[in-house]
């Protein structure tokens, strides 16, 4: 073999080494993991309605036999983990004129209660303690504040009904909780008007946060099982 050709096969084997070098950086260019990225996952945040938890009803004028029991109970619930699966909470109250018209003394079926003005119409204290802790957006909303409407549920409210009908639309709950007193007529009234307009597979009551004027005659339970409402315990 002629110079000339050793020259030009030395060329050759020269331009495939430098040809290979440059496949084997491609490909380990190619199989390069790309940056991780960190995905923020949101966790499902639902509304927690407290209906009617005031003192009046828990050791006032018109106190309901497990009324106390319940709302230590859910206040505890309020100040461990419980409280993780809330975005939300509305705390409904009667907010009765005194010549309210459900009153005896006005003709009508109760004893005086949740006047506007007094003590009775305030928050369970030690409910209301675990309240003002949380760090989210609790609502207060009123009820029965016209004096000749009786208004067992917040939803036959005209403002406070608006209120929460508006929430559950642009809000983005997963679902809905109710709890609170009294479990045979606020509970199970604003549990039916909530229904005719949110999802019941949504929706579920808190049983060991609830208190009946009449345990043992309370719509509230038939009533659950008939719609498929899904009873939790804090």
């Amino acid at each position: 073999m002629n110079k000339k050709h050793i020259f030009g096969a030395a060329m050759l084997i020269v331009a495939m080494v430098f040809a290979g070098c440059g496949n084997k950086n491609q490909k380990q260019e190619e199989v390069k993991p790309e940056d991780e990225t960190t995905v923020e996952v949101k966790q499902p945040k639902r509304l927690l309605i407290i209906v009617d938890p005031q003192i009046d009803f828990t050791t006032g004028s018109l106190a309901v036999a497990n009324g106390p029991k319940a709302m230590e109970t859910l206040a505890e619930a309020l100040k461990s983990n419980a409280i993780d699966n809330y975005s939300h909470i509305v705390v409904t109250q009667d907010f009765h004129p005194a010549n309210h018209s459900s009153f005896v003394d006005n003709g009508g079926t109760w004893p005086a209660h949740c006047v506007q003005g007094t003590e009775g119409v305030n928050v369970y204290p030690n409910l209301q303690e675990a309240l003002d802790g949380l760090d989210m957006k609790v609502e207060y909303l009123h009820k029965g504040n016209i004096a000749e409407k009786e208004e067992y549920s917040i939803l036959q409210n005209e403002e406070s009904g608006a209120r929460v009908r508006e929430m559950t639309k642009s809000d983005g709950f997963t679902g809905i909780d109710i709890c609170g007193i009294a479990s045979d007529y606020c509970v199970y009234e604003t549990l039916k008007d909530l229904l005719e307009f949110y999802p019941a597979e949504n929706v579920r009551v808190v049983t060991n946060c609830i208190a009946a004027v009449d345990e043992n005659n309370s719509p509230l339970p038939a009533f659950m099982k008939e719609k498929g409402i899904e009873a939790i315990e804090f």
